[in-house]
């Protein structure tokens, strides 16, 4: 089954990112340490962000790693009738408290 004929589920009003989804999410293991992933709010979905620098470190395979990682968080949120989308960043992931 390709991309394009799996039916993306339709958003319920208001998008929003809340503590059910979060824990979900963390059941799931990030595949490496260091990885950063962040969920940002659009007008109309859900956004999981990755970023450019931070994955650009790991090796080719790592990346394949990564992918399925993020379309496991991506269909965990989609459970909840909540459509997300994975977006690339430029450079690095920026973290308060940190330089």
């Amino acid at each position: 089954m390709d991309e394009a004929s799996i039916e993306k589920p339709k958003p319920t009003g208001k998008i929003t990112y809340n503590l059910t989804m979060a824990k979900a999410l963390r059941n799931i293991k990030a595949p490496y340490k260091g990885l950063v992933v962040d969920i940002r709010t659009r007008p109309n979905y859900l956004a999981l962000v990755v970023y450019e620098e931070n994955i650009m470190q790991y090796e080719s395979e790592q990346r394949m790693n990564i992918m399925e990682y993020l379309l496991m968080m991506r269909s965990v949120i989609e459970s909840y009738n909540v459509r997300c989308e994975i977006e690339g960043a430029k450079g690095s992931a920026r973290r308060s408290g940190k330089p």
